[in-house]
């Protein structure tokens, strides 16, 4: 684990930045402070080559005088007045071949140094004396134990007034009469430059470790934090946190980074949301087209159904008409004929109430045959310009008795404009009082509170609509699914057959509507009809079913 984190330190970008930083600042103040101590150095020796220089001319001055005079002993006390300084090594003066006639060090007088040694060679060069114009020269001589000191030699010539002199021996055409050897020592510079070199280290370790500080401060706040922080929030994008936003200031590169990440980041959260908008729709919408096709389908089964039936009621409507018919007809044959004959008045009346029963009977039985027909039939209705207006007054005129006789009262709400349309105005009428009858006949029941029968119509340029409400006890929703069935009814046997919304349905359908219903248990009942204006050429309409819909309550029969 620290293996891991070391080498994950190790390979970061902060760290190799400032590993580069560190490593060119410490270069170049490395660089600066060697060329500061050698430049420092020169000067310093430039400085005691001077004063050496100088301090062997005062020498040569201080003692010309005495060597004017050749007071040999005054210039030996002289020397060694001078030589008493701590910072002078030694003082000698050598003649022409190399004697030392006088030394600060008395020791040293009377040593004699060869000719082609370093210090000769000021004056001597291939057995002959050089040019006065270098004789001088000054340097750095260890004198052992490690130790230097700068020497300065310094020719002395024969001068005018030396050679005029009866006391100096020496010849007139002699131009150099000795050597000035000035040893100066180097300790004091020495010391001095160490303690340069070392204020120089000390300067430029502490340099170096406040321009390190402040390396590490500018990385950690500049390139580290915003490079940490684009990390942590790249991986939170990667975890799916798209509302991850980074706080980088300023107006460089790392900062238009960050800039452009949250802009990536607030393009990711609108596609996602986007995304799950589209979702949610496209779910949404999956739920309803799969209800729709379910509905759909009830439909188409029940249209098949419906189909199935009619052809079967059709079938059984001819092959039951005739014999009704004739039963009918003998059956008054037989009531008249009965008039006729010679029998018991008591006898004679218990038979016609017989065939007055066998004469309603045949009666019921032929109606129902009728209704077998009119819901079987798929043609014949007359199509032509009516008002949907006076059809729903007309309908509603037909039951005003019996709206008035069970207490409902009414409210209906026609079409304000455009009321015309192309349809068989007889089958809509007897479609219409069938619902009206229906819902009165809901509403009849005793304990039936608010007893109210609404009528409401609307439209567009292409279809009608119908909605025909009661306050009714409503439908059950075992029953709600089959109302439009043949035969199907929830009244006793003597109030029908259960044909009347059959038929209904059959009619709606002849005209290319759709009819449905809505049914709350104590809270009543709504059918809509929708019919166009212009039936297709088909007759098929736009989908020849009807649909229930429940929303369940207390069962009560209907």
């Amino acid at each position: 684990m620290v293996a891991r984190k070391v080498m994950a330190f190790r390979r970061s970008l902060s760290t190799q930045l400032l590993l580069l930083l560190l490593t060119s600042i410490g270069v170049v103040l490395g660089v600066y402070s060697f060329i500061n101590y050698r430049s420092s150095r020169d000067e310093f020796l430039e400085f005691v080559h001077g004063a050496t220089e100088r301090s062997s001319d005062l020498i040569r001055r201080g003692t010309r005088d005495g060597m004017l005079l050749h007071r040999l002993d005054r210039v030996q006390e002289t020397l060694e007045d001078i030589a008493a300084h701590p910072e002078v090594a030694a003082v000698r003066v050598y003649d022409k071949d190399g004697l030392i006639v006088l030394s600060a060090r008395r020791e040293e007088i009377g040593h004699r140094i060869e000719l082609d040694s370093e210090t000769c060679e000021s004056c001597h060069q291939q057995d002959h004396t050089t040019d006065v114009g270098r004789l001088s020269r000054s340097g750095l001589v260890d004198v052992g134990n490690g130790d230097q000191v700068l020497r300065h030699l310094a020719v002395i010539e024969n001068e005018t007034l030396c050679s005029a002199h009866s006391c100096h021996p020496s010849p007139e055409d002699q131009r150099v009469l000795g050597v000035l050897d000035v040893e100066m020592s180097v300790a004091p510079v020495q010391r001095t430059l160490a303690a340069t070199q070392w204020r120089m280290a000390s300067t430029t370790g502490v340099l170096f470790l406040i321009v390190g500080l402040a390396s590490v401060g500018f990385v950690r706040r500049v390139v580290n934090r915003p490079v940490v922080e684009l990390a942590e929030g790249t991986r939170r994008i990667a975890r799916g946190d798209l509302e991850t936003r980074i706080d980088v200031k300023g107006r460089h590169e790392l900062a238009d980074l960050a800039g452009a990440f949250n802009g990536m980041a607030a393009d990711l959260e609108a596609a996602r949301s986007e995304i799950t908008e589209w979702s949610e729709r496209l779910e949404q919408k999956v739920i309803e087209k799969t209800g729709e096709l379910q509905r759909t389908q009830r439909q188409v089964l029940h249209m098949e159904k419906m189909a199935s039936l009619g052809k079967l009621s059709a079938t059984v409507a001819h092959e039951l008409n005739n014999p009704i018919a004739a039963m009918l007809t003998y059956t008054r044959l037989v009531q008249r004929e009965l008039r006729d004959q010679a029998i018991d008045q008591t006898v004679r009346e218990e038979l016609d109430s017989y065939l007055t029963t066998l004469q309603k009977e045949c009666s019921r039985c032929g109606d129902i045959v009728r209704n077998l027909l009119a819901f079987a039939r798929r043609s014949g209705a007359e199509m032509a310009p009516i008002d949907l207006n006076e059809v729903i007054e007309r309908s509603l005129t037909l039951v005003r008795h019996h709206l008035q006789i069970n207490g409902v009262t009414l409210h209906r709400d026609l079409l304000e404009h455009d009321s015309q349309m192309t349809a068989d105005g007889g089958q809509l009428q007897q479609a219409f009082v069938a619902l009206f009858v229906n819902a009165v006949e809901a509403m009849s029941g005793p304990g039936n509170g608010v007893r109210e029968l609404t009528v409401r119509l609307d439209g567009d340029p292409d279809e009608v609509r119908i909605e025909v409400s009661d306050t009714g006890t409503g439908i059950s929703p075992d029953v709600l699914p089959h109302v439009f069935d043949p035969f199907f009814s929830t009244k006793d046997q003597e109030a029908g057959v259960g044909l009347g919304l059959a038929v209904v349905y059959g009619i709606v359908r002849r005209h290319g509507g759709t009819i449905d219903v809505e049914s709350r248990l104590t809270v009543g009942t709504t059918f809509r009809v929708a019919l166009p204006r212009r039936p297709r050429p088909d007759g098929a309409g736009r989908g020849s079913q009807g649909a229930a819909r429940n929303e369940p309550h207390e069962e009560a029969p209907r």
